[in-house]
């Protein structure tokens, strides 16, 4: 019988990634920088919220069910792809929700 290795914390690395975008995110703002769907800086602090988390927790959920060990590089690289992928959804379907 042949024993898996599991990644160690999947979900706390994840959120990791998920809290560091968020500070970027949020240092960008106050340098000016924003996305075009955000209209006030409370809509936008909710929902970069939102945003970031979502990547953040598909890829610890990912992580988890793996029979394979993420390594940190692989998580990053699949938040980071999938925040790209997030972003662009929530900015195709703004017109949608105004």
């Amino acid at each position: 019988m042949q024993e898996t290795n599991r990644t160690q914390s999947p979900y706390i690395k994840a959120l990791a990634c998920s809290a560091v975008a968020f500070a970027l995110a949020i240092g960008a703002q106050f340098l000016g920088y924003t996305l075009p769907s955000f209209t006030t800086r409370t809509e936008a602090v909710s929902q970069l919220v939102a945003l970031v988390m979502v990547p953040g927790l598909i890829v610890g959920l990912l992580a988890k069910k793996s029979t394979r060990e993420w390594p940190l590089w692989l998580i990053v690289c699949a938040f980071i792809a999938l925040l790209i992928v997030v972003t662009m959804v929530h900015e195709v379907t703004a017109p949608m929700r105004a």
